[in-house]
């Protein structure tokens, strides 16, 4: 097949508390807008990326699986995360080198969705 029709993946993460989301990507510099003003879904986008929240009644934050990367642009990594304790923002694990040349840091929101932030290690 030649045709390319996949424009753009968005990840949508489970939440337990629409406003309480939103109130935590605000602290990492994500803007947002509700779906119809509503209480069950919203936008957040930063840096010309888009994550979506869903309302879920049921959640365990323990219990959550969901995972989303954020692929950086070399040598921004120690800012950002920098940028995120300013805000207060919990630090699960903190910058470091990992086996797969990647430099990361990972956090949780307050649904348990994992976050992590990384960038490749330069080639020596």
């Amino acid at each position: 097949m030649t045709n390319k029709s996949i424009a753009l993946v968005v990840p949508v993460l489970p939440v337990s508390d629409l406003t309480r989301a939103i109130d935590f990507y605000h602290r990492l510099g994500f803007t947002s807008k509700r779906y119809r003003d509503g209480d069950f879904y919203a936008f957040i986008q930063r840096d010309g990326h888009e994550l979506h929240l869903r309302k879920f009644s049921t959640l365990n934050a323990e219990q959550n699986p969901t995972s989303v990367y954020f692929y950086l642009i070399e040598g921004t990594a120690a800012a950002l995360e920098a940028e995120f304790r300013a805000s207060g923002i919990t630090i699960r694990e903190p910058l470091a080198p990992r086996e797969w040349k990647m430099n990361e840091f990972v956090l949780n929101d307050p649904d348990g969705n994992q976050l992590v932030f990384g960038e490749n290690i330069p080639s020596a």
